[in-house]
């Protein structure tokens, strides 16, 4: 097979004899079909969570007549300003591939599937590879890591044995498993007793994975008993991102933008960058962006959050309507000013 017959990464993975999953990694980890992959980087459609003007993807592909290895890549490809993946960056990259690794992948094995440097490749944080392993592998019927069995064992024991002795990608794991009803009933009924360490890293993963209402409503019932802790409701809102308890979680939004919560910058980006869906009414949308404009009087927060969504499909549209609604307050107002005069400044 020769270069130029290769038109995508996905016909590349599939001419050189792999099975492949794909992951879509911008806001959080969601499994894509290889039907959006393919429809995505041929820009025949709009990746949902780009962030930072690019897509973000999780590749796991592996031939199983050749060895039993996997390879990972972790690729971001730049969208232009309509929101589809730039053809030519993707053509770039995969000539990096074939390139680096032949157009059969005959030299994958002794290459670790490792690609040269090059400007389309990403490492995520030590939080995301931990939840990209455990979600992939389970994903492709695996198993856990070697760190699930003692972590399992200490969410159900949580007195009797040292957190500190529980890995990192255990505790992963166990969110990745959490459609097993011993972990769901074990982190409802131990969630408060667990140490902070604990309970932190716990809804850091969950925010890649469907959180249960009973895990949903406990978080819910932790967060409501430290009202006034924007840390912990920082965490506790990121869990959520995709929860199925949407009631639960579009009450605590909106208790947020009705309290001094809402003057805590982090907690606006959290709802901007995991929880944006939730923004699905005219109501809340302008509730929302009236706290972002009032929590920074150089609307640099307005500014990133406004740019941030605007390119998400699902919302772009809505967010433009903002800008025309008549009945913005003062401080509104003026920061949809400074965001156009910004823009003019630009040109």
């Amino acid at each position: 097979m020769s270069k130029n017959q290769i038109s995508s990464i996905s016909e590349f993975l599939l001419h050189a004899g792999t099975n492949y999953r794909v992951f879509d990694m911008g806001r959080t980890i969601r499994e894509i079909s290889s039907q959006q992959f393919l429809e995505q980087e041929n820009a025949q459609a709009k990746p949902s969570f780009t962030r930072a003007q690019h897509a973000w993807y999780g590749i796991i592909f592996w031939d199983k007549t050749r060895s039993e290895q996997q390879y990972i890549w972790f690729v971001k490809l730049p969208i232009d300003e309509t929101g589809l993946v730039v053809s030519a960056c993707r053509n770039h990259f995969l000539q990096i591939i074939v390139d680096a690794l032949g157009s059969e992948l005959q030299d994958a094995d002794k290459k670790n599937g490792q690609l040269p440097e090059n400007p389309y490749s990403f490492l995520p944080n030590q939080n995301q590879l931990a939840d990209f392993n455990s979600k992939s592998r389970k994903a492709i019927s695996l198993g856990f890591s070697q760190y699930y069995d003692a972590a399992k064992t200490y969410i159900a024991s949580p007195m009797v044995i040292d957190w500190q002795t529980i890995a990192l990608q255990g505790l992963a794991d166990i969110v990745a498993d959490l459609d097993n009803n011993d972990i769901q009933n074990n982190i409802s009924e131990y969630f408060h007793v667990f140490p902070v360490q604990v309970q932190y890293q716990l809804l850091i993963s969950m925010e890649n994975h469907p959180v249960p209402d009973s895990c949903t409503n406990c978080i819910m019932a932790w967060m409501h008993e430290h009202q006034d802790d924007a840390i912990k409701w920082q965490h506790g809102l990121r869990a959520f991102a995709q929860t199925t308890g949407k009631k639960a979680v579009s009450e605590a939004i909106e208790l947020v933008l009705n309290s001094t919560l809402s003057d805590n910058s982090n907690l606006l980006v959290i709802i901007s960058g995991r929880l944006w869906h939730y923004l699905d009414s005219e109501a809340i949308r302008i509730s929302f962006f009236e706290k972002v404009a009032a929590a920074d009087p150089s609307f640099a927060l307005f500014q990133g959050i406004f740019q941030d969504l605007v390119q998400l499909p699902d919302i772009r549209d809505d967010v433009l309507a903002m800008l025309r609604y008549p009945n913005k307050s003062k401080q509104l107002s003026a920061a949809v000013g400074h965001l156009f005069s910004s823009h003019k400044n630009q040109d």
